[in-house]
Protein backbone atom coordinates (compact mmCIF):
# COMPACT_ATOMS: atom_id res chain seq x y z
CA UNK A 1 0.00 0.00 0.00
CA UNK A 2 2.67 2.42 0.73
CA UNK A 3 4.09 2.28 -2.86
CA UNK A 4 1.28 3.25 -4.05
CA UNK A 5 1.29 6.39 -1.23
CA UNK A 6 5.10 6.94 -3.20
CA UNK A 7 3.46 7.55 -6.40
CA UNK A 8 0.53 9.40 -5.44
CA UNK A 9 2.40 12.12 -3.16
CA UNK A 10 4.53 13.09 -5.65
CA UNK A 11 1.25 13.95 -7.95
CA UNK A 12 2.17 16.90 -10.06
CA UNK A 13 -0.51 18.21 -12.76
CA UNK A 14 -3.37 19.20 -12.82
CA UNK A 15 -6.53 17.21 -11.67
CA UNK A 16 -8.61 17.62 -15.19
CA UNK A 17 -12.02 15.24 -14.14
CA UNK A 18 -13.66 13.36 -11.33
CA UNK A 19 -15.75 10.47 -12.42
CA UNK A 20 -18.12 7.46 -11.42
CA UNK A 21 -20.41 5.19 -12.68
CA UNK A 22 -22.89 7.61 -10.29
CA UNK A 23 -21.66 11.04 -8.40
CA UNK A 24 -23.98 12.65 -6.35
CA UNK A 25 -23.01 16.23 -5.93
CA UNK A 26 -24.55 18.73 -3.03
CA UNK A 27 -23.35 22.23 -2.91
CA UNK A 28 -23.78 24.04 1.06
CA UNK A 29 -22.53 27.38 0.75
CA UNK A 30 -18.78 27.68 -0.03
CA UNK A 31 -18.60 23.49 0.20
CA UNK A 32 -18.61 20.95 -2.60
CA UNK A 33 -19.38 17.37 -1.32
CA UNK A 34 -19.45 14.64 -3.80
CA UNK A 35 -20.00 10.94 -2.90
CA UNK A 36 -19.16 7.96 -4.79
CA UNK A 37 -18.76 4.25 -4.76
CA UNK A 38 -15.23 4.35 -7.09
CA UNK A 39 -14.55 7.75 -8.32
CA UNK A 40 -11.49 8.00 -11.17
CA UNK A 41 -9.15 10.71 -11.38
CA UNK A 42 -7.97 11.83 -14.05
CA UNK A 43 -4.72 13.98 -13.57
CA UNK A 44 -2.88 15.35 -16.65
CA UNK A 45 0.72 15.05 -16.49
CA UNK A 46 2.67 18.96 -16.52
CA UNK A 47 4.50 19.76 -19.79
CA UNK A 48 2.60 17.10 -21.19
CA UNK A 49 -0.92 15.66 -23.11
CA UNK A 50 -0.23 12.29 -20.86
CA UNK A 51 -2.82 11.82 -18.53
CA UNK A 52 -3.11 8.88 -16.12
CA UNK A 53 -6.20 7.83 -13.81
CA UNK A 54 -6.09 7.23 -10.11
CA UNK A 55 -8.79 4.77 -8.59
CA UNK A 56 -9.80 5.16 -5.32
CA UNK A 57 -11.13 2.50 -3.30
CA UNK A 58 -11.76 1.43 0.22
CA UNK A 59 -11.33 -1.28 2.49
CA UNK A 60 -12.38 -1.90 6.49
CA UNK A 61 -10.07 -3.02 8.59
CA UNK A 62 -10.09 -5.58 11.23
CA UNK A 63 -11.55 -3.31 14.02
CA UNK A 64 -13.47 -1.73 11.49
CA UNK A 65 -11.49 1.10 10.48
CA UNK A 66 -11.70 2.38 6.92
CA UNK A 67 -9.07 3.03 4.42
CA UNK A 68 -8.31 4.46 1.40
CA UNK A 69 -7.04 2.42 -1.89
CA UNK A 70 -4.80 4.11 -4.32
CA UNK A 71 -4.48 2.26 -7.84
CA UNK A 72 -2.96 4.15 -10.22
CA UNK A 73 -3.72 3.11 -13.94
CA UNK A 74 -3.27 3.85 -17.40
CA UNK A 75 -7.06 3.56 -18.70
CA UNK A 76 -10.46 4.40 -16.80
CA UNK A 77 -11.34 1.03 -15.41
CA UNK A 78 -13.78 0.05 -13.93
CA UNK A 79 -15.65 3.01 -16.00
CA UNK A 80 -17.11 2.18 -19.42
CA UNK A 81 -14.87 3.98 -21.66
CA UNK A 82 -13.75 3.46 -25.60
CA UNK A 83 -9.77 4.37 -26.72
CA UNK A 84 -9.67 7.33 -29.38
CA UNK A 85 -6.97 8.28 -30.57
CA UNK A 86 -7.22 12.22 -30.23
CA UNK A 87 -4.35 14.85 -29.72
CA UNK A 88 -5.43 15.93 -26.05
CA UNK A 89 -7.46 12.45 -25.66
CA UNK A 90 -7.06 8.53 -25.05
CA UNK A 91 -10.41 7.78 -23.79
CA UNK A 92 -14.41 8.74 -24.22
CA UNK A 93 -15.95 7.95 -20.59
CA UNK A 94 -19.60 7.45 -20.13
CA UNK A 95 -20.12 8.44 -16.82
CA UNK A 96 -20.90 10.84 -14.35
CA UNK A 97 -18.10 13.67 -13.94
CA UNK A 98 -16.68 16.71 -12.25
CA UNK A 99 -14.78 19.52 -13.73
CA UNK A 100 -12.92 22.29 -11.30
CA UNK A 101 -11.19 25.00 -13.29
CA UNK A 102 -8.47 26.07 -10.94
CA UNK A 103 -7.18 22.40 -11.40
CA UNK A 104 -3.87 22.94 -10.73
CA UNK A 105 -2.15 20.40 -7.77
CA UNK A 106 0.25 22.44 -5.35
CA UNK A 107 0.44 20.28 -2.83
CA UNK A 108 -0.70 16.58 -1.47
CA UNK A 109 -0.97 15.56 2.30
CA UNK A 110 -1.99 11.87 3.32
CA UNK A 111 -4.15 11.55 7.24
CA UNK A 112 -4.65 8.09 8.46
CA UNK A 113 -3.66 6.25 11.83
CA UNK A 114 -1.63 3.57 13.20
CA UNK A 115 -3.09 0.07 13.49
CA UNK A 116 -0.88 -2.79 14.91
CA UNK A 117 2.46 -1.18 13.83
CA UNK A 118 1.49 -0.21 10.44
CA UNK A 119 0.38 3.16 8.93
CA UNK A 120 -3.07 2.99 7.25
CA UNK A 121 -4.41 6.00 5.31
CA UNK A 122 -7.62 7.30 5.40
CA UNK A 123 -7.95 10.20 3.86
CA UNK A 124 -6.24 12.69 1.11
CA UNK A 125 -6.07 16.53 0.69
CA UNK A 126 -5.07 18.15 -2.62
CA UNK A 127 -4.11 21.80 -2.30
CA UNK A 128 -4.74 23.86 -5.68
CA UNK A 129 -4.49 27.22 -6.47
CA UNK A 130 -7.45 28.28 -4.39
CA UNK A 131 -9.28 26.00 -3.25
CA UNK A 132 -8.51 21.96 -1.38
CA UNK A 133 -10.12 19.02 -2.33
CA UNK A 134 -10.56 16.21 0.59
CA UNK A 135 -11.07 12.49 -0.01
CA UNK A 136 -11.94 10.52 3.20
CA UNK A 137 -12.34 6.54 3.22
CA UNK A 138 -16.12 4.97 3.27
CA UNK A 139 -18.69 2.69 2.08
CA UNK A 140 -19.43 6.15 0.20
CA UNK A 141 -16.14 7.81 -0.84
CA UNK A 142 -17.01 11.66 0.34
CA UNK A 143 -14.87 14.54 -2.05
CA UNK A 144 -14.98 17.74 -0.83
CA UNK A 145 -14.17 20.63 -2.84
CA UNK A 146 -13.83 24.01 -0.23
CA UNK A 147 -12.02 27.20 -0.03
CA UNK A 148 -10.30 27.02 3.24
CA UNK A 149 -8.06 23.70 4.26
CA UNK A 150 -10.02 20.91 6.21
CA UNK A 151 -10.20 20.15 9.81
CA UNK A 152 -8.50 17.64 11.67
CA UNK A 153 -8.23 14.97 9.15
CA UNK A 154 -6.09 12.50 11.88
CA UNK A 155 -1.85 11.63 11.79
CA UNK A 156 0.07 13.45 8.95
CA UNK A 157 1.08 10.41 6.75
CA UNK A 158 2.67 12.36 3.65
Amino acid sequence: MKKEWGSFKSIEGSLLWIYANQLCVYQDNETITLHSMEPILKIRIPDSSETSYWRINWKETDLGDDILLLKEQDNPEPLDYESVDWPEEKHTIMSSSFFLEQNNIQKVSGYGFEENGNELLSSIVLEMDDRFISIEAGPVITIKVTTTAPDDSGKLLF
